[in-house]
């Protein structure tokens, strides 16, 4: 039954705005509508995140969608997290089927099914444009995510979601269709790319503490060679998604050494210095071999 649990559910504040229009408006039945498939797309994300056991915040719900916010960034893998991603804008097609046999058993009047029926086909193709936070921006990531490092995948990810915007309100403009309501959904997805920018070093922090912090299959391994020169910081902007480390490091005499990713990792934390060079990590490595080697000849 623990499975069954919902999270907390959260409005934003644009919520409360275009639920008051709605009821002034007299427009409280598809503003209803709009409501309960929002709703059910977000709980699609949910379940299949929690047949996978993520760890999850809160689904936080707005006009025309929502973002089920959890702890997970980047540690899962990219098949895992495409999964939970279409999980959503499948449930449209369980909402078509339901719009249907209430069509056939003639349950509600035929003008609200006709609009629950535009509502669910609105929501399904806009929320699978290449904007962020939607589940198309979401895809885009992913596909990123496969040929670039994180960090990379995350900058252009944003880019493609402004100029998205931008274009998409130039296309609505131009044809005489861009409401009220578009202009303020327009405004609230800027808003929203914009705090992600902004944002982008401390995803890309979390990114690496994820991999330090918690173990998971990677799907493949890869070789890095760097010179003992360049900082941890430098060599973990290569670090993709789904991708296990060895770092092969050569320094000034030519001379290789390997350090595995975890090393990296965990010494960056521990020590805290965010300018450190491979450098320093095989100083401070060799230095505890020693160590290690001279308290067992004591105990010899």
């Amino acid at each position: 039954m623990n499975n069954l649990k919902l999270p907390p559910i959260h409005f934003h504040p644009i919520f409360f705005f275009f639920l008051f229009v709605a009821v002034i408006t007299g427009m409280f039945i598809e503003f209803l509508i709009i409501f309960l498939i929002v709703l059910i797309h977000e709980l699609g994300h949910y379940m299949c995140a929690r047949l996978f056991k993520w760890r999850i915040r809160r689904i936080f719900l707005w006009v025309f969608g929502g973002v089920m916010e959890t702890e997970e960034y980047g540690s899962r893998s990219i098949r895992e997290e495409f999964f939970v991603t279409i999980a959503g804008p499948c449930q449209h097609i369980l909402i078509y089927l339901v719009i249907y046999i209430l069509g056939v058993l003639h349950v509600l009047p035929e003008s609200i099914l006709l609009i629950a029926y535009q509502y669910n086909t609105f929501i399904l193709i806009g929320n699978l444009l290449p904007i962020w936070p939607l589940d198309g921006g979401k895809l885009v990531q992913l596909s990123l995510d496969t040929f670039f490092s994180f960090q990379t995948a995350h900058k252009l990810m944003i880019g493609i979601s402004f100029f998205t915007i931008v274009f998409l309100s130039i296309y609505l403009y131009d044809k005489g269709i861009l409401s009220l309501s578009m202009v303020l959904l327009m405004i609230f997805l800027m808003w929203e790319n914009r705090l992600e920018w902004k944002q982008r070093y401390m995803r890309w922090w979390q990114f690496l503490w994820s991999r330090h912090s918690y173990t998971s299959k990677q799907r493949k391994y890869m070789e890095l060679e760097v010179p003992s020169t360049v900082r941890l910081v430098e060599l973990f902007r290569k670090f993709k998604r789904d991708t296990y480390y060895w770092i092969k490091v050569y320094d000034q005499f030519g001379t290789y050494y390997w350090l595995s990713e975890q090393d990296c990792l965990t010494n960056f934390f521990e020590e805290k210095d965010i300018q450190a060079s491979l450098e320093q990590l095989l100083t401070r490595e060799r230095g505890k071999k020693e160590k290690y080697e001279k308290i067992t000849l004591l105990y010899k």
